[in-house]
């Protein structure tokens, strides 16, 4: 979609230029905070203070208290209420299959059922969500196995939810953290993406980078359907639908359902400065070799990052540190497409646009004709067809990048 790494960059140093106003009051914001703490005028902001003072001033200044919040989200009760959403979305039925073999005892394997009058299995999905010992710890869904056409019939695509939320304890059920539940919601829309792809070759079939099998989607569309769907889990409609207090059943409070919204992209230009220092990185060190050339100086692969993280971000890395070191994309299949992040959620930021107005024309987000085209036009021609044109073809436009312009401006 980008086509070359120019393109590529000058996407990224655009929005450095875009969020460095944002980041800059926001550090001064912190730098503040952190002077009340500590006393004096000579204090710097370190790595270690950033995560720190930006929850302090989230719960402090933004009324939003994430730990407060998880008792509004049972796991259950929002794995319930995710298939559901996902169901009407997009014209489905989830059937929960007893019978499957799975790896393990906590995994669920569900048919998806097409909503068409014939109500026929369409592919399979596995949830594995709970942590254990020596499972991968990330996030993720993997595909299982690609969908294509043989003289025999289709083969039905298959694929499975890894994740690690929050597990219950000492008989007390488990409550998400809204980032676990975003996190979730996201990760189901990737799930969609495999199990709704009509490709005939498994070339076409849904598939990511890390998957030993070649083909897929390009990779910075990869993310773009997702991405459009998790901007739902964000909006007040959802936000009702998705808490249930554990104790009296109530969901979200409306203040405190404004304050999650309008806290979305509250405290981000640091963050995404950051994002975007480690983007203009990974193009870098594999767009040559050692030494590399940075602001007229020559670097190796750890003091380019430490400087770059620097130039872009205004805090300094911990002296003798190289994170670069614990960052898996770097060398698991993103490496050079690590910029495809925001580049797809840029795109989803326009796509939602298309649900926005539903919503704020006083209709639900939730609609399933619209859910529907987007199932057609996005989801469902995987990698048969460019993510341009997919994208083209149910905006009935050329996609543009306003729509998340204006949520840098306005966070």
């Amino acid at each position: 979609m980008v086509a070359t790494p120019e393109n590529a960059e000058s996407f990224l140093l655009e929005l450095v230029d875009a969020y460095e106003p944002l980041r800059e009051r926001e550090m001064a914001l912190l730098l503040d905070m952190k002077r009340q703490d500590v006393g004096g005028e000579t204090v710097a902001l370190e790595q270690w203070d950033m995560l720190y003072y930006t929850g302090k001033y989230k719960a402090e200044c933004a009324g939003v208290d994430e730990a407060a919040l998880r008792s509004y989200f049972p796991l259950e009760f929002v794995k319930k209420t995710i298939c559901a959403i996902y169901e009407k979305l997009l014209g489905l039925k989830f059937e929960l299959v007893d019978d499957a073999q799975v790896w393990h005892e906590d995994v669920e394997c569900y048919a998806v059922r097409s909503s068409r009058e014939e109500n026929e299995v369409i592919g399979h999905f596995y949830l594995d969500i709970h942590p254990r010992t020596g499972k991968y710890s990330h996030q993720c869904v993997y595909p299982l196995r690609p969908s294509y056409s043989t003289k025999d019939g289709r083969v039905l695509p298959a694929c499975v939810n890894v994740g690690n939320l929050t597990p219950s304890r000492e008989g007390s059920p488990s409550m998400l953290l809204f980032r676990e539940v975003e996190t979730f919601f996201h990760e189901f829309g990737h799930v969609m993406h495999c199990v709704l792809t009509n490709a005939r070759h498994s070339l076409h079939s849904w598939a990511w980078s890390a998957v030993p099998w070649y083909g897929g989607v390009e990779q910075d569309m990869l993310e773009v359907p997702s991405m459009m769907l998790e901007n739902f889990v964000w909006q007040p409609e959802v936000l009702r639908l998705l808490s249930k207090h554990e104790k009296d059943g109530s969901c979200l409070s409306e203040r405190d359902i404004e304050a999650l919204s309008e806290s979305r992209f509250l405290m981000t230009g640091y963050t995404r400065s950051k994002y975007l220092a480690m983007a203009l990185y990974d193009l870098k060190v594999h767009n040559g070799v050692a030494p590399y050339e940075f602001e007229g100086n020559e670097y190796d692969a750890i003091s380019l990052y430490n400087a770059m993280i620097e130039k872009y971000t205004g805090v300094a890395p911990i002296q003798d540190s190289f994170a670069a070191a614990s960052w898996f994309h770097l060398l698991m299949g993103y490496d050079a497409g690590y910029y495809g992040y925001i580049y797809s959620e840029m795109l989803a930021a326009d796509l939602f646009g298309e649900f926005a107005q539903l919503s704020n024309s006083g209709k639900s987000l939730i609609d399933t004709t619209l859910g529907k085209r987007y199932s057609e036009f996005v989801l469902s021609p995987c990698a048969t067809l460019d993510g341009q044109l997919m994208l083209q073809k149910f905006l009935e436009r050329e996609p543009s990048k306003q729509a998340f312009l204006e949520r840098i401006s306005v966070a």
